[in-house]
This record gives structure tokens, sequence and C-alpha cells, in this order.
């Protein structure tokens, strides 16, 4: 998250170059393009919980 927010920082108030960002950040062009084009913060929701493999605990 800390990198979306460089990204958005350098590139229109810095004028700094996508090239230059991406070089700087150690990313690809394509990377920091998607960052720009968003809007909202990226947040991960899980859909449903997994089933864990070894099935529910049972003491011995």
């Amino acid at each position: 998250m800390d990198i979306i927010a460089e990204i958005r920082r350098r590139h229109p108030v810095s004028r700094e170059s996508i090239s230059s960002i991406a070089r700087s950040l150690k990313i690809s062009r394509p990377t920091v393009r998607k960052h720009l084009k968003t809007v909202d913060e990226t947040v991960y929701r899980r859909q449903s919980q997994p089933v864990p493999k070894l099935g529910k605990y049972k003491r011995v």
C-alpha cells in the first residue's frame, strides 16, 4: 500500500515520469500505470472461508 501512495505522490506532484518511478521502485511500467488509474484503495475480501483440509480438531 505504501508503494501505491508513493506512485500517486510522485507522478502528479513531483512531475516524475512513469519510467523513472518504475526504475526507482523496481516495478514494471504497466504496474505504475495501473496504480495511477485506480481510484479507490484495493481491499482484499475473501468470498468464503475455506474448509480446513484436516477436518475438525478431535482430542485423542
